[in-house]
């Protein structure tokens, strides 16, 4: 090999190794350090992306699990209130009971007045002092179904439907389909805003009779359709069960015999045989122009007038000629393409996951249940009498069995929390083992590597100094 003195090529090959093996070296002291294999973006640019992603979610899955608590929290607190709330209820159902007794007269029922009253005056009382974080629980909490018929057309009046719960809904319009009358299925669906269906279907077979033709729900009774997996409810109502509505329906095919339909002292002159449609039009243009104001409208689907008397008189032998009869009774087929629409109330939305989207939330539904809510309706009620005193009692029964309703699906939020939580440490533990694999150094590893680089590290200096030594021998030649 010649001897040069110009340039060190071995020292500069030493040199460079060395460099290399430091720069390594530094590299295996500074993972065994961190205890990571990713310190930086230049040492695995995909995995640091992966891995602070995963990173991300398991922060927002360790506080879903946080939030899923404090939602437990929540509803232990509204449910203790409400077995308060159905003590008293029983014991105002008690004194009902004993007022209608003929055994005591109206002197002795002042006592009893005075309990009862006082019993309603605390249910209102706890409902309004029912506070989680300052936000009041039990004067309506989470979404909540818009009751005016104008928005929710299933309440409207005429489809058999009375009232709508719901427990775990999400926001949005819901649509029934019920296109058969005799098939006793209907069907709810509602469209997600990332455009993600939910569909249920309820057969009411074993619920609705058989009469002249048609199912239908029996005269003075109700019924409640579950959509459970929606977490909506809907209670259908045969003839003659709501007596508070305003609205009422035609029967024939056209005006008949004709005559005088009379809305209070007013007379509208119905030609024999006149179509229905032009029946509604007279009727409207007088039902509209009252106080307060009706409303008469031709359903061509169902071939019916369709009549919202807005607590107006109406009779007659026009009245008698179009088979009048009231209107909010279900029979097979009425809620077809009829709506119900959840909108978002106070609170009520729990984030138990840790991304955006409706998956990710459980819906909390508490109703109104002050004494004057709703929910309960106690408005009204006396025992001071024994006739109010045994009206009364059913009125009770109903309220009650709305608290326990209640209760029980705060039972099911509060059972259904305890797993949510359950399959988010699962999935905390998943995922932080998947972001340790690829973040988290190998320590048996990253020893060998070091042990490696301690050891070529200390060759290559070594021969660095042999390497800057070899020009020293082309000396003896100049002597």
């Amino acid at each position: 090999m010649p001897l040069r003195i110009g340039n060190n090529i071995s020292a500069m090959n030493a040199g460079r190794h060395l460099n290399k093996n430091s720069a390594d070296f530094t590299k295996r002291i500074e993972r065994l350090s961190s205890g990571l294999r990713i310190n930086r973006g230049a040492d695995d640019a995909a995995g640091l992306a992966v891995s602070e992603g995963m990173r991300s979610e398991i922060l927002g899955m360790k506080q879903a699990v946080q939030n899923a608590s404090q939602g437990v929290s929540l509803i232990q607190l509204a449910e203790g209130s409400l077995n308060e709330t159905s003590g008293m209820l029983a014991r105002m159902r008690e004194l009902a009971v004993q007022s209608s007794n003929s055994t005591i007269n109206d002197s002795n029922r002042e006592g009893l007045t005075a309990e009862f009253n006082q019993l309603i005056q605390e249910v209102d009382r706890i409902a309004l002092s029912t506070t989680y974080n300052d936000t009041v629980l039990l004067t309506g909490f989470g979404n909540t179904v818009e009751q005016s018929g104008t928005i929710s057309s299933a309440l409207a009046g005429f489809a058999g439907a009375t009232e709508v719960g719901v427990s775990g809904a999400v926001l949005g319009t819901y649509v029934f389909t019920d296109t058969s009358a005799q098939d006793n299925q209907i069907t709810l669906s509602i469209t997600l805003d990332d455009g993600t269906q939910l569909t249920q279907s309820v057969d009411v077979s074993a619920s609705l009779d058989r009469d002249n033709g048609q199912n239908l729900v029996a005269t003075g009774t109700t019924f409640l359709a579950n959509f459970d997996r929606l977490g909506v409810q809907v209670t259908l109502v045969g003839a003659k069960v709501d007596k508070t509505s305003t609205t009422q329906r035609s029967t024939t095919g056209d005006a008949g015999a004709g005559g005088d339909f009379i809305i209070d002292d007013q007379a509208v002159p119905l030609v024999a045989g006149d179509s229905l449609a032009n029946v509604a039009s007279q009727l409207h243009t007088v039902l509209t122009g009252l106080t307060p104001p009706g409303s008469a409208v031709y359903d061509a689907n169902l071939n019916e007038i369709q009549i919202d008397t807005a607590g107006h008189s109406v009779s007659g032998d026009g009245y008698t000629a179009l088979g009048v009869i009231p209107g909010n009774s279900y029979v097979d087929g009425r809620l077809n393409g009829k709506s119900i629409v959840v909108t978002e109330g106070t609170g009520g939305s729990l984030q138990v996951g840790a991304n955006d989207g409706a998956n990710n939330r459980i819906e909390i539904n508490i109703g109104d249940m002050r004494a004057s809510g709703n929910e309960l309706n106690l408005n009204g009620l006396s025992i001071a009498n024994q006739i109010s005193a045994r009206a009364t009692i059913t009125r009770l029964d109903t309220a009650i069995l709305a608290v326990a309703r209640q209760r029980g699906n705060l039972g099911a939020t509060q059972n259904r929390l305890q797993y949510t939580s359950d399959n988010l440490e699962n999935s905390i533990e998943n995922l932080q083992a998947a972001e340790s694999s690829i973040r988290d150094a190998d320590v048996a590893e990253e020893v060998s590597a070091f042990t490696r680089g301690q050891i070529l590290t200390q060759a290559a200096t070594a021969m660095a100094a042999q390497a800057n030594a070899l020009p020293q021998t082309a000396l003896t030649l100049l002597k």
